[in-house]
């Protein structure tokens, strides 16, 4: 099945024509564009995203070193060099080209880089879709949770969300609750009691009658004595713990050890 886009940039037919006999050779190839100069390859690239460009060097107005420095980095195929002239093969590979094609090159040859493409192609794709299969897997264990995964918060008729896991620690303030991020806060109407029962006891820890904290975000924990626990967090600050607390902070900091 086709699914690797391939386009062939050079200024003479003939080359081309060899290129595109060769690739038709493979069924995972699929020829997208030829292309007779740098601007009609960037054309190229911009309306058929290919994975893979076979790009000649000396070319009139735009040579291929210049048309591939002017592809964006998130729209660079993997590219094969293929010209006469050996003396640009250190530029080519500065760029991270796949190989480098001396013309005249024979059809083993040929195929031999191709491989190679294609070997750099299937770790890209491979990549993207295991980076899509996590982004599905947290979107499914948090449609499963049980508890509150994003708080919104509006203010002045704007509109937050705020994911519980980016929130270092929960301090109470009157009928509000300020969620103190690493770097801002914001107001959150809702009691301590209220929100102990919608975090997850996994990840959220209560010390205080007016704090609960993030146990991700927690740098170090020491007991002070008196019943009392000091708390460094990681924007930097120090909370104290309730005495009352002290069994359930024991007991939680011991199941994290374990």
């Amino acid at each position: 099945m086709k699914h690797i886009r391939s386009v062939i940039v050079d200024d003479e037919p003939a080359a081309r024509a060899r290129i595109a006999r060769l690739l038709a050779q493979d069924p995972e190839l699929e020829l997208v564009a030829e292309c007779r100069n740098g601007l009609e390859a960037l054309e190229a690239v911009s309306k058929h995203r290919p994975d893979l460009m076979f790009l000649d060097v000396q070319m009139p107005q735009m040579n291929g070193i210049e048309t591939l420095d002017r592809i964006e980095d998130d729209r660079k195929p993997f590219v094969i060099f293929v010209t006469a002239h050996d003396q640009y093969a250190l530029k080519a590979f500065d760029r991270n080209a796949v190989d480098y094609l001396l013309k005249p090159y024979d059809d083993d040859r040929f195929f031999s880089s191709l491989e190679k493409a294609k070997k750099h192609i299937d770790m890209r794709m491979n990549s993207k879709l295991t980076g899509k299969l996590l982004d599905l897997m947290r979107e499914h264990m948090h449609a499963k949770s049980e508890y509150t995964e994003v708080f919104t918060i509006r203010d002045k008729g704007r509109e937050y969300k705020v994911n519980v896991d980016d929130i270092v620690f929960l301090r109470a303030e009157g009928n509000y609750l300020c969620l103190q991020l690493k770097d801002r806060n914001h107001l959150y109407r809702m009691t301590m009691n209220a929100v102990e029962s919608e975090l997850d006891p996994a990840r959220f820890l209560r010390i205080h009658r007016s704090y609960i904290v993030n146990t991700a975000h927690i740098r170090s924990t020491r007991y002070s004595g008196n019943n009392e626990f000091i708390f460094s967090m990681a924007n930097g600050e120090r909370i104290v713990s309730g005495r009352s607390y002290k069994e359930q902070i024991a007991k939680a900091l011991q199941e994290q050890a374990v």
